[in-house]
């Protein structure tokens, strides 16, 4: 009777430390997965709860980067990095200065593009969509189809309701009108984020066949 009684205490406590520290332990690992790194070509970030830029990564580029840090990353990875904006038959390789282009291989260039500040640090990542009436074959290898679940169906059909579903209302917009195509630029301060919209023809800009640009900013600097 009295191995049972022990028996009997022990299961209840250690049902009592299971009931107090199992959901501890779950709760920690949801908090670090809150806070750890988004990489976009591996999760879902507009079905993620409460991100920022700065745990954005696409292709494993980050917001904060140093220019040594990127240069290594690209070497593991195998990518090439060219600057953006400089006339010549073929762009030379990314200094760490200015705007840089992320590239599989230098005629293989749909990886994101990134601002490089003053200090060498990435300051802005832009990733946009691939529109439907380029090649096919081009289409086949954008990134974008390498996006998951809501963020895959953002780029693919892109929509006025799908935005405000995904991102909700934004902090501020500015619209204009260029020959018979309207722009809209929507920010999103406490995201860090940066919409730009490029309407088709004749239509209204929120719609699937428009151009889209996602710009990643620390959000201090929208403030």
């Amino acid at each position: 009777m009295q191995t049972t009684k022990l028996t009997g205490a022990l299961l209840l406590w250690t049902s009592s430390v299971l009931f107090f520290v199992v959901p501890g332990i779950c709760q920690a690992g949801a908090d670090k997965a809150a806070t750890a790194g988004i990489e976009m070509t591996g999760s879902d970030l507009f079905s993620t709860r409460g991100w920022n830029s700065r745990q954005v990564t696409i292709l494993g580029f980050r917001l904060g980067m140093n220019w040594p840090e990127a240069q290594e990353h690209a070497r593991v990875r195998h990518f090439s990095l060219i600057q953006l904006g400089v006339a010549g038959r073929e762009p030379p390789e990314c200094n760490g200065q200015g705007w840089c282009q992320v590239c599989e291989t230098k005629l293989h260039c749909d990886g994101p593009s990134l601002e490089f500040g003053k200090t060498g640090e990435i300051v802005e990542m832009s990733i946009g969509n691939v529109p439907d009436f380029v090649p096919k074959d081009v289409r086949l290898r954008a990134i974008q189809r390498q996006f998951k679940g809501a963020t895959r169906e953002f780029f693919d059909k892109y929509s006025k309701d799908l935005r405000l579903k995904l991102l909700g209302p934004e902090s501020s917009h500015v619209s204009t009108a260029h020959n018979d195509s309207e722009y809209v630029e929507y920010t999103y301060r406490e995201l860090g984020l940066i919409l730009e919209i490029t309407g088709c023809p004749n239509q209204s800009a929120e719609n699937s066949c428009s151009g889209l640009e996602l710009r990643f900013v620390p959000p201090s600097s929208l403030q």
